[in-house]
C-alpha cells in the first residue's frame, strides 16, 4: 500500500508542473557587435567595445527549447539553447527568466556546464566543462502575441571555478543585435 502511496505521490508531482506548463521554441540570429571583458575586481569594464565592424556583420544562428512556467509578466524555463556557426554548433542546458513589461521584454538566462557538440565531418559528443554562459537581453516584441521580436544584449563565459572568489570573477562578454521568433 505505500508503494502505490509514493507512486502516486511522484506522478503528482511529475504531472503537476506540466499541467501549469507551456512549451516555448525560440528561432533567432545573433550578430556580434562588440567584445570586452568585466572585472569584479576593478569598477572599470577593460576593452568595452572593442567593435568588431572590421569582421564584418556575421549572423549567428540559435534556438532554444523550453519548458517554461508562465506567471502573467514573469515567465520561468528550463531547457535547452542552441548556438551554431554553421560548420559547428553546440547544444547546452540552460534556466531563463523573461520579464514583459508592455511590449519590452528583458531576458535573463544561465546554462552550461554540459555542452552537446557537432561539427562537419560527423564529428560529435558530449563533455562536461566547468563553464557557465550567462546570456542577458532586451527585446521588443512586436506582433499582437509579441512572436517577432528585435533587440540585442550580451552573452558571456564563467568559469566555474572562478565563482568562489567574486572579488577576482573575470567576465569576457560579446554584445549583440538581434531578432528571433518566439512561439509559445
Amino acid at each position: 500500500m505505500k508503494k502505490r502511496i509514493l507512486s502516486l505521490i511522484l506522478i503528482l508531482l511529475v504531472s503537476a508542473p506540466l499541467t501549469f506548463s507551456q512549451i516555448r521554441f525560440e528561432l533567432g540570429a545573433n550578430a556580434p557587435v562588440a567584445a570586452g571583458s568585466a572585472s569584479a575586481g576593478s569598477s572599470a569594464i577593460t576593452d568595452i567595445f572593442t567593435t568588431i565592424g572590421d569582421f564584418g556583420i556575421i549572423p549567428i544562428p540559435n534556438l532554444a527549447l523550453f519548458l517554461q512556467a508562465n506567471m502573467g509578466f514573469l515567465k520561468i524555463g528550463a531547457g535547452v539553447k542552441v548556438q551554431s556557426l554553421i560548420v559547428y554548433s553546440m547544444a547546452y542546458p540552460a534556466a531563463q527568466v523573461e520579464l514583459a513589461l508592455g511590449p519590452l521584454m528583458v531576458d535573463a538566462s544561465v546554462g552550461g556546464y554540459y555542452f552537446a557538440y557537432y561539427t562537419i565531418g560527423n564529428i560529435y559528443g558530449l563533455e562536461q566543462m566547468d563553464y557557465l554562459v550567462p546570456d542577458l537581453s532586451i527585446w521588443l516584441a512586436l506582433g499582437n502575441k509579441h512572436t517577432f521580436r528585435l533587440g540585442g544584449g550580451a552573452i558571456g563565459v564563467v568559469p566555474m571555478d572562478s565563482l568562489q572568489s567574486l572579488s577576482s570573477l573575470q567576465l569576457p562578454f560579446i554584445a549583440y543585435a538581434g531578432l528571433k521568433i518566439v512561439l509559445e
